[in-house]
């Protein structure tokens, strides 16, 4: 047998990178296990019955210790795994843990150790089965909409125009609302900063597709202005302080000219226009391209911030270039947008999208795609420690769900890209536990006398490009999604609001009235308390390029507030809950809880 020391040596080394865990797959399937366990759990004591009572009489007790918090949000953040359905959460969740060295289903991604969750309806008024817009219009604008739009209401059809440009059938949003009661926003996305998602924000279209003033053109919406100058004209877009992305393209800024994904016919490059526009109103603009201007910046006379890093769409996080002439990181992102954001006295709203799970998903890349999972959990973990819980309201959902499936009964700490060889298979092949119901990965041949799928044997399904196997073929960006209810998760003032099945239009009604915005300006039965006139100090910029690792039993983070450090450092994790007078009540749990031992925060 192999060591066990030697075993859990090469776990440890294996933490930090994906590749090394692939080269300790390979040793540990020929020489530990014939069951084909590679990870395993970290709790051998899980197999005697006191354990779990231990556990979940602790689940309890939190359960029993809840407070509601019933403050007003000083601050909002919502984070969006674009097309992060309820398998690719599990999925997720599982590689997170299998990266640090055990078997991944026992443990949490920061975002499931929430006080409150709920499941969304995702369904648009013209499809069972929700887009990348439509959904953005409900969950950002609280209404139900059609396929393809964005801003708009059901009386607006897929490429119509003129009915798009009739008032009566634009809707505010939530930026809108945060923006009219004086709060600082922004966005941080890997996909275009005018792609579906960001765009629900602040556009107003019949089609997501009119990124520029050519597509417009080609498509028929020719009299409706593009995407990209909605941003930088139009309010709420315009009045943005920061817009983290990709898309120099469609902005009219092309670094690289042979690139034409949706190059402008106007000649206009609006991301100067917007920065010349800021600068008219006394306010310091920065514009940043890579990595290393990012983290340069100087916050402290930073007033608006714009970066595009990329032509068109960002890089996957496993193809990143990560020196500074690259990309930054979601969490840099998200890091650098906090950093000015938090210097507003009214606090903020921000938005964060990981898009690029759903592109690994179309693609049927799920490497790719769990990777940016656990991405966004690192950002989402940075921010519950950057910051302060009681006044901010923060929301992780997805807008959609996509149609990969968990399936076969793998072994428990099955290499989550693996593969499982049962005997119920009638086929006698091997089969990933992962697949997709349609997309590109359709690989199934007629041998003459009946469909033969593709042979798994000696196949390395964990390389970030192969394409897990699919039931029906599809383009690119044909129909894969999922149309089943998204988990949303939350915590905060007025987080319990999220109690149940909802409709996915209810998130704008709860993120409005737990700040009393638009619709709760004057609906909002709580004591609104002014905030301070001086604004709260925002974290140094030369922290913004540290890095930023999950550890077994804490978490390092780049924003750091000491005493919440000094917490997660001792010898028990906390879980703190907000009370109605604003008192957080912590609740405890001990180390030899280690199916919670990852995930030390709510």
């Amino acid at each position: 047998m192999f060591p066990k020391k030697m075993m859990m040596m090469m776990m440890k080394m294996a933490y930090r990178s994906r590749k090394m865990v692939m080269v300790m797959v390979i040793v540990m399937i020929v020489t530990v296990s014939v069951s084909g366990v590679v990870f395993p759990s970290p709790s051998p004591e899980e197999k005697d019955a006191g354990y779990w009572e231990r556990l979940m009489r602790q689940e309890v007790k939190e359960a029993l210790n809840i407070r509601q918090n019933h403050g007003v949000a000083k601050n909002i953040i919502l984070f969006i795994g674009d097309g992060m359905g309820v398998t690719v959460n599990t999925a997720g969740r599982i590689l997170k843990g299998q990266k640090a060295g055990r078997s991944g289903e026992e443990g949490y991604l920061a975002w499931e150790r929430f006080p409150n969750s709920a499941l969304l309806k995702t369904y648009l008024l013209d499809r069972q089965v929700a887009d990348s817009a439509g959904s953005a219009t409900a969950y950002l604008c609280g209404v139900k909409a059609n396929y393809e739009t964005l801003g708009v209401t059901g009386r607006v059809r897929t490429d119509d125009c003129y009915s798009s440009r009739q008032g009566a059938n634009r809707v505010d949003s939530i930026l809108k609302w945060a923006q009219d009661a004086g709060k600082d926003t922004g966005l941080v996305t890997t996909t275009q900063v005018t792609h579906a998602t960001p765009a629900g924000l602040y556009a107003k279209t019949a089609q997501r597709k009119w990124m520029c003033d050519t597509l417009a053109k080609k498509e028929g919406g020719g009299k409706c202005k593009d995407i990209a100058r909605q941003l930088v004209e139009d309010s709420p877009g315009k009045d943005m302080k920061v817009v983290l992305g990709g898309g120099r393209q469609m902005m009219g800024a092309p670094l690289e000219p042979s690139y034409t994904s949706c190059r402008r016919g106007d000649g206009r490059n609006l991301v100067e226009e917007w920065r010349q526009e800021k600068e008219r109103q006394g306010e310091m603009t920065t514009y940043v391209t890579n990595t290393g201007e990012l983290l340069n910046i100087d916050v402290n006379t930073t007033d608006n911030l714009i970066g595009l890093f990329a032509e068109n769409t960002l890089p996957y996080h496993l193809d990143r270039e990560e020196g500074p002439q690259g990309t930054p990181s979601l969490l840099q992102m998200t890091q650098a947008a906090l950093a000015i954001l938090s210097k507003g006295p009214r606090g903020f709203f921000l938005m964060v999208e990981a898009g690029h799970v759903d592109k690994g998903l179309h693609q049927n890349k799920a490497v790719k795609a769990l990777e940016e999972v656990v991405q966004l959990d690192e950002a989402v973990s940075m921010a519950l420690t950057t910051l302060n819980l009681e006044d901010t309201l923060i929301l992780v959902t997805a807008d959609h769900s996509h149609s990969l499936t968990l399936n076969g009964y793998p072994p428990r700490g099955n290499d989550i890209f693996g593969v499982s060889n049962l005997k119920d298979v009638t086929d006698e092949l091997p089969h990933s536990t992962l697949m997709f119901s349609m997309g590109q990965g359709y690989n199934y041949t007629w041998n003459g006398t009946k469909v033969v799928r593709r042979n798994l044997t000696g196949v390395d399904t964990t390389h970030k490009e192969f394409q897990f196997p699919a039931a029906i073929p599809t383009t690119t960006w044909g129909p894969a999604h999922g149309g089943e209810d998204v988990s949303v998760h939350a915590t905060g003032p007025m987080s319990h609001l999220f109690h149940r099945v909802h409709e996915q239009a209810y998130v704008a009604h709860v993120m409005a009235y737990s700040a009393c915005l638009g619709p709760y300006l004057h609906d909002c039965p709580r004591p609104v308390t002014t905030p301070p006139p001086s604004p709260p100090s925002s974290p140094p910029l030369h922290l913004l390029n540290q890095t930023h690792h999950h550890n077994n039993n804490n978490i390092n983070h780049t924003f750091s507030n000491q005493s919440v450090l000094e917490e997660q450092h001792s010898n028990q994790h906390n879980v703190t809950d907000h009370s109605e007078g604003g008192r957080g009540d912590t609740l405890n749990f001990t180390e030899d809880e280690s199916h919670q031992t990852d995930d030390n925060i709510l």
